[in-house]
This record gives C-alpha cells, sequence and structure tokens, in this order.
C-alpha cells in the first residue's frame, strides 16, 4: 500500500480556503485591468509663480558669476528668468556658430535665461556644466 506524504492534506486545506476566499469576490480578477496597489499620485494647483527647473545649485552659481562679471552687477541682483533641463540636439547646445563642427549626438544639459538690468543673457550647459553663452539664440534651439 502507497503512503500519501503527511503534508499533502495541509496543502489541500490551504488549497480549498484559498479557493474559498477568492470565490468571495464574485469576481475572478481581469488581467487586462491594472490593480491599482498603491496610492493616486497627489495633484499640486497651477501657480502664477514663474517655473524655475531644476539645474544644480553649482552649475548656477558658476552662471550667476558669469552673468555678473559680464554685466558689473552683483549676482543678487541677476533675476533667473528659466531654468530646466533639457536634452540638445547636438554638441552645439542649440546655439550653432557658423563654420564650427559639433558632435552628432543627444547632450543632456540645461538653458537657463538670466535677466540683468534689462539684458537677458541666455545660456547653455551641458550636464558637465560646461557652458557658454548664446549670443544670438536660433529659434527651436
Amino acid at each position: 500500500m502507497t503512503r500519501l506524504p503527511r503534508s499533502l492534506p495541509s496543502l489541500v486545506i490551504v488549497t480549498l480556503l484559498l479557493a474559498a476566499c477568492a470565490a468571495e469576490t464574485g469576481e475572478s480578477p481581469d488581467p487586462s485591468r491594472p490593480t491599482r496597489t498603491e496610492p493616486p499620485l497627489e495633484t499640486i494647483a497651477p501657480s502664477d509663480e514663474p517655473v524655475i527647473g531644476e539645474v544644480p545649485a553649482e552649475i548656477m552659481d558658476a552662471l550667476l558669476a558669469d552673468a555678473a562679471d559680464r554685466t558689473g552687477l552683483d549676482a543678487v541682483a541677476i533675476e533667473v528668468v528659466q531654468a530646466e533641463s533639457v536634452t540638445w540636439n547636438d554638441g552645439s547646445l542649440g546655439c550653432p556658430e557658423p563654420g564650427m563642427f559639433y558632435t552628432q549626438a543627444l547632450v543632456d544639459g540645461y538653458h537657463v535665461i538670466l535677466e540683468a538690468d534689462g539684458e537677458e543673457l541666455d545660456y547653455r550647459v551641458s550636464a558637465g556644466g560646461g557652458f557658454r553663452l548664446c549670443e544670438e539664440a536660433r529659434p527651436g534651439g
């Protein structure tokens, strides 16, 4: 006579209990419908304040210092108009100079516009922190 393993009755009981719990809902899970297991994301109401993007502090400090040197103003008198993370289409950082050749690869970086005494300074920054002032901003740059 073949003897059944001692754990088999326990396994049968657990299986029956799980089946009974699933049957209580009256529905079988629909694998095509996602189920939410975490709370919904919090939404933030729009503000009238200008949005300043994420630019590392050390890069922003360098840009403000450069703008202060160029304009002769104190860095605290310079206003940040725009500071956003971007991916440039090539090594020109959206501001090619005539006669120059640039790497033809996507370059992560930042686009920062500062205003100093009514003058806008358009900075193009690579992710490594290298920057240059775009003297003649090009559309779509």
